[in-house]
């Protein structure tokens, strides 16, 4: 194994260097900010090091700017931070999907329960999948992936139908960065992003059968919840054992097409 090969934000920050307009200071803050998530409401220098893959030095002095500037707030002994005020402040905008839940959230929990798996409401986060949103049916018990996960954009059904609900440019330039985070080669993605857009012309939806996680399985459609905002996802996923990529295609897939025109309707993007 290379050095690329343990750590791929080395790879990613190699082609970095080459663009003269990437502010890497500001990319570095930002993947700070990114590491907390719902289950991760206070992380310290430690811990934010090994996340980002950079020097504990190089974390105290961005933990140290951004406390400054109210991004972060440091708490007493040990110093660990949470999330402060102003990077709170942006969440009204970033989430302007209050209103998008208010609508998505019935279709996701009867998705789920018809499914008998988990119902995801998923965005693009850089080169990763975020999940925004999880309904469960009754009776699910086995994987779950917590709100604010990220996951892979090349092998996961959401991150193919993201791709497919955007303009040739855009695609090109989501396929890059999801490549970039899965240190995957442009053949792979473009197999993907080929396989992808014949699955959306011949099922109205992608697909995943097992190649995010073994035994999973998961089929996807994209909408936009707003002129000016980005696709969003609905996918809907569960194990083989009860969620067979036969129930999800024949049983489920309509619906999802279904849902996905009601909420469209709802939202008045359709």
């Amino acid at each position: 194994m290379n050095a690329t090969d343990e750590n791929p934000d080395r790879a990613r920050d190699g082609s970095r260097k080459e663009d003269r307009h990437f502010v890497t200071a500001l990319a570095r803050g930002l993947d700070v900010l990114a590491c907390f998530r719902a289950f991760d409401v206070e992380l310290g220098n430690a811990e934010l090091a090994q996340r980002c893959g950079l020097p504990k030095s190089t974390i105290s002095r961005l933990t140290h700017t951004l406390t400054e500037l109210g991004y972060l707030q440091a708490l007493t002994d040990p110093v660990r931070y949470r999330l402060g005020s102003s990077a709170l402040g942006m969440a009204p905008v970033a989430r302007e999907g209050t209103d998008v839940l208010a609508v998505v959230r019935p279709h996701m929990q009867e998705l789920a329960d018809l499914s008998q798996g988990v119902a995801s409401l998923i965005v693009r986060d850089r080169g990763r999948m975020l999940i925004y949103e999880n309904c469960h049916a009754e009776s699910y018990l086995t994987l779950r992936v917590n709100v604010g996960s990220r996951v892979s954009g090349l092998t996961t059904a959401a991150g193919r139908a993201y791709l497919m609900a955007l303009s040739p440019n855009e695609q090109r330039q989501a396929l890059a960065a999801f490549r970039a985070d899965d240190q995957t080669s442009a053949a792979q993605a473009d197999d993907v992003l080929v396989r992808a857009r014949e699955e959306k012309q011949r099922l109205g939806c992608t697909t995943s059968f097992g190649e995010w996680l073994p035994d999973i399985n998961s089929i996807a459609l994209a909408f936009r919840p707003g002129p000016s905002l980005p696709p969003m996802t609905l996918s809907c996923s569960g194990p083989n054992a009860i969620v067979p990529p036969a129930h999800l295609l024949d049983a489920v897939r309509p619906h999802l097409h279904d849902r996905i025109g009601r909420i469209e309707a709802a939202l008045g993007t359709r």
